[in-house]
């Protein structure tokens, strides 16, 4: 039931497997018929050396067969086990397939896991596609005595301590799983935390830079000086504030203000609270993680578009895209979409929004819509002709290579089935006998059905209501007596007397009632 599969020496130290088969040999190389027969060779010199019936277990990926070699089979005997159903062999499910002989089983197995030469050429696939072009096979000889029920019973137990060992691990791994659950509920909390106080600092930090916008509005306030004083206030202010060990230090503002008025009043320096600092730089280091963690999601997150038919949300995984139009539908609407219109033998194939937009269709280039349904049998009459069905009384297109090839002609249109002959346009009944123009066809399967026979003279049909099998054809310059019952003839003459002659000798190895 699992896609995973083991690898044959993992399978083989179960102790059931390991007490009954003996690993003797591998070999690896490409899935050929030189491979196979190498392979089967190898297989069958191991069990005549040892007397021991053997198999080799081929594992191609994604595939695992087995192959027996019965050694005590009177005759040359292998068995390939193929879990894997295949349609054209055995469509139900796996089987068991019986060859006899070497060259057989080697070409089947080659027929099995045939692989693509253009994967060992092309650089561009990757090493995992590239896999399908090897195979390697392990060769297990049966052991040469046959295990006791205590031996079988010893098999089961330490099989049995295994199983117990592997729900340990499975317990201990889900226990694993669970923890780190809880610790992503729990980094999961403390980021919803983070964030409000994220929140909060942005909130704090947002009122100390209207306040200090506030302080330095009071502080750049023009005070009543001299031009002179002016200039040097400028000069001072666009010089940067000298670095104390690495910190902002901020200069005496009565030291800034030369050739001020000492009477002026000087406004206190503002204070920087070193929580508030430490705060802010927090805060912008964690805004700067938020934003690369944004931006990565951004890049990772799947984009989704809107399927035209079904209306449904969908991966751009499972896109298509009509070209040149550029809508986009899921791959199972399009298929579906495309399968009715072949089915409905409609050409071409058009896009279903682009064919449901009656707004553009209505005044198609500013021509009228009879012009553009003109158009539109002008491009189809390339590829298509125009056929009439008689009993639809519909006009539909059909391939033009399909009409020339055909002699009966079937309307494509549902619930009609109507079919005719392309060169009389006489109604064919479908299951019915075969058609002639000329109706001998369906004449003859008449006779055949109704049991008529034709007059051996002239070969007109003739049919015996009652009495004796004389029969006596009417039609003019023919005058011939045949046997209704066999069909031969008897005579052809008009004289009585050759007549009764003729027909005493028929009937006397014949029946006349």
């Amino acid at each position: 039931t699992s896609s995973t599969h083991l690898a044959v020496d993992e399978i083989h130290k179960a102790p059931i497997f390991s007490k009954s088969l003996k690993s003797v040999h591998s070999d690896y190389g490409q899935p050929t018929f030189d491979y196979f027969e190498r392979l089967l060779t190898t297989t069958v010199d191991y069990s005549k050396k040892y007397s021991a019936s053997s198999c080799v277990i081929i594992t191609r990926p994604p595939e695992i067969i087995a192959c027996f070699y019965l050694a005590r089979a009177s005759a040359e005997l292998f068995v390939v086990f193929d879990s894997h159903p295949r349609p054209d062999k055995h469509p139900h499910g796996a089987a068991f397939i019986f060859k006899s002989s070497l060259d057989s089983t080697a070409k089947h197995l080659t027929d099995l896991l045939r692989f693509d030469e253009h994967l060992l050429s092309d650089s561009s696939i990757q090493w995992q596609a590239q896999l399908l072009a090897h195979a390697s096979g392990e060769i297990f000889l049966a052991s040469e005595w046959f295990l006791t029920n205590a031996q079988w019973a010893q098999a089961a137990l330490e099989a049995s301590l295994q199983v117990l060992d592997l729900q340990a691990r499975v317990q201990e791994l889900e226990a694993q799983n669970h923890n780190l659950n809880t610790d992503n509920k729990r980094l999961s909390e403390e980021m919803s935390d983070l964030e409000e106080q994220n929140h909060e600092l942005e909130e704090t930090v947002g009122k100390m830079k209207e306040k200090t916008r506030e302080a330095d509005a009071h502080r750049t306030a023009p005070p009543p000086s001299s031009r002179t004083s002016d200039a040097s206030h400028t000069l001072l202010a666009r010089t940067p504030p000298p670095l104390t060990n690495g910190r902002l230090t901020l200069a005496p503002r009565g030291v800034q203000r030369l050739g001020a008025s000492s009477s002026q009043h000087e406004l206190p320096a503002p204070r920087i609270d070193p929580l508030a600092a430490q705060l802010q730089r927090d805060f912008d280091a964690e805004n700067t993680e938020l934003e690369r963690q944004i931006l990565h999601l951004r890049h990772t997150q799947p984009t989704f578009f809107d399927c035209g038919v079904c209306m449904e949300s969908f991966q751009e995984d499972h896109v298509a895209r009509v070209m040149p139009c550029g809508h986009l539908y899921c791959r199972p609407c399009l298929r579906d979409w495309a399968v009715s219109k072949i089915t409905d033998h409609r050409y071409p194939i058009l896009c279903p929004t682009c064919l449901a937009d009656t707004r553009s269709r209505s005044d198609p280039g500013g021509k009228s819509f009879a012009l553009y349904e003109i158009f539109s049998e002008m491009q189809l009459a390339r590829f298509s002709t125009i056929v009439h069905c008689r009993k639809c009384k519909q006009t539909i297109f059909v391939d033009k290579a399909e009409y020339q090839e055909a002699q009966e002609i079937v309307c494509p249109l549902p619930r009609c089935g109507h079919a005719w002959c392309k060169t009389c346009s006489q109604a064919i009944e479908i299951g019915g006998p075969k058609h002639s123009c000329d109706g001998s066809s369906e004449l003859k399967h008449l006779m055949n059905l109704r049991g008529w026979k034709h007059c051996p003279g002239c070969q007109t049909p003739a049919d015996k209501i009652d009495g004796c099998n004389h029969m006596t054809c009417m039609s003019p310059g023919c005058n011939a007596h045949f046997c209704y019952l066999c069909g031969e003839l008897i005579v052809q003459s008009v004289l009585r007397r050759e007549i009764e002659s003729a027909v005493s000798r028929h009937y006397a190895r014949c029946t006349l009632f």
